[in-house]
């Protein structure tokens, strides 16, 4: 060891005390002297340098051991070791200039008896540029957790309630009378209905009734694989399986703690896990995958189903006690040809919707169109209508009016050969839509503002038509 650094680690002796230097603290102390990554000068009550490391003084063009007896300022006019000595206070984490060099670094007061007798600095780094780096993966790694944190409420919310479920006949009507009715309990629920008929938009409809701002924790059954669906909806500790995550995990009924676990595709659970979620029902608790022990859970379980679970419990592929324990509040959602008098508020609906989103600007189907509309069977329900009406927007593109002509096969085939002339097209047309305004006028009791919103057609068509039907305004 080079005779400045002896010099200094006989300072040191008297410091260490009793732990002496033993091999460790030896080559600790070389270390810490000799460090690339950082520097060391230490100066005396008037600022002369009493040590500087190696480094720096290669660094300032300096022959070994020609930093000593120089004043700190004259090496490093920005440093802070004037400050500390006239002030006996640390600056810790500050930014000076060195030779166009910005360094971050801290400097320390050295007093003995009440009395500053000098200063030690240190270089943190000897180059900022890596400091912003670390700042600016610290910044990236914050974003990274504010998305997934973002992420995760934009998962676990509902963003549908009951002014979202569309429909003037009685029978959409009646369901949603009845699902507000059970909202307002806490009994578990079993919505069914045919797919596309909208299951999920009753779900959080009867969540955003009463508790909008808890969390809403949607899976879906069938597309959870088969050898998951325990640990996805009871979570699992670390190590519980190859592949697990190291940290564990949550699962789903965890997830929906206080808010509404909505299980769509029930009737896709496997027979062993119906008869752990049946125990979650009746206990209020799970335990996890490589668990010893439960935790407890407070939700509320909203199912959905397009299968008829009775046949399936006669099948034995339904379990009849979970059965009966989620079906306590059933309520039917009923398919789109049992309400056709909905669709021309669903086509006048998503026809703004499309427009929107293709840039198009159709603003009605053409009469034989709702012909067809009004006379096909929609064994995809809301879901194919939609579906009909982005066809047929993008195969027609321009115009207003979206002929015949651009529907599906299946749907254009529906125009009754009976029926040749456009002007007894137009005539079934115009009763039904009277009919329509009437029935809207009926819900709400004559408000006009509020049957324009719900045909979902701007009001002054609705006084137009009130004119047109002469329906007194």
């Amino acid at each position: 060891m080079e005779r400045k650094e002896t010099q200094f680690l006989k300072v040191l002796a008297d410091v260490l005390g009793d732990y002496g230097f033993s091999p460790v603290i030896n080559w600790a102390m070389r270390f810490f002297l000799r460090n690339p990554y950082e520097s060391l000068v230490i100066v005396n009550r008037e600022g002369r340098i009493e040590f500087m490391d190696k480094g720096s003084e290669k660094f300032l063009n300096l022959p070994e051991g020609g930093a000593k007896g120089a004043m700190i300022t004259e090496l490093i006019p920005d440093s802070y070791l004037p400050k500390v000595l006239e002030t006996g206070v640390p600056f810790a984490g500050r930014v000076f200039n060195v030779k166009g060099f910005r360094r971050i670094g801290s400097t320390y007061p050295l007093i003995r008896n009440g009395e500053v007798i000098g200063a030690i600095g240190r270089l943190i780094f000897h180059s900022l540029d890596e400091v912003e780096r670390i700042n600016r993966e610290m910044g990236r790694l914050k974003s990274e957790v504010r998305l997934l944190r973002a992420k995760e409420k934009v998962e676990h919310r509902a963003v549908y309630t009951f002014e979202s479920i569309l429909g003037i006949s009685t029978a959409i009507q009646e369901a949603v009378e009845m699902a507000k009715k059970v909202a307002m309990t806490d009994a578990d629920v079993l919505i069914t209905g045919e797919s596309g008929t909208g299951k999920e938009l009753f779900a959080q409809a009867i969540h955003n009734f009463v508790h909008p701002q808890k969390p809403f924790v949607r899976v879906n059954s069938s597309t959870i694989p088969f050898e998951l669906v325990e640990s996805e909806l009871f979570g699992y500790e670390k190590g519980s399986f190859t592949g697990a995550n190291q940290a564990g995990k949550a699962g789903k009924f965890e997830m929906a703690h206080t808010g509404i676990f909505f299980l769509d595709e029930i009737s896709s659970l496997p027979l062993s896990v119906q008869a752990k979620l049946l125990r979650v029902l009746q206990e209020r608790e799970v335990e996890r995958l490589g668990a010893t022990g439960v935790r407890k859970v407070d939700f509320r379980l909203i199912a959905a189903t397009n299968a008829d679970l009775r046949n399936l419990v006669k099948e034995g592929k339904f379990r009849e006690d979970f059965y009966f324990r989620i079906a306590k509040a059933t309520i039917s959602v009923p398919p789109l040809r049992k309400r056709k008098e909905d669709i021309p508020l669903y086509t006048n609906h998503f026809l703004k919707t499309i427009n929107e989103r293709f840039g198009t600007q159709f603003k009605r189907l053409s009469d034989k169109a709702l012909f067809s509309f009004m006379n096909y069977d929609w064994p995809g329900n809301v879901r194919e209508l939609i579906n009909v009406l982005e066809q047929a927007c993008l195969k027609k593109w321009e115009g207003e009016e979206i002929p015949v002509e651009s529907l599906p096969s299946e749907l254009a085939g529906t125009s009754p050969v009976k029926t040749p002339t456009s002007r007894i097209f137009r005539k079934e047309v115009q009763e039904e839509e009277k009919k329509l305004i009437l029935q809207a006028l009926e819900q709400t009791k004559g408000n006009k503002r509020r049957s324009a919103l719900l045909l979902g057609i701007p009001r002054s068509t609705f006084y137009k038509k009130l004119r047109d039907y002469d329906i007194p305004v």
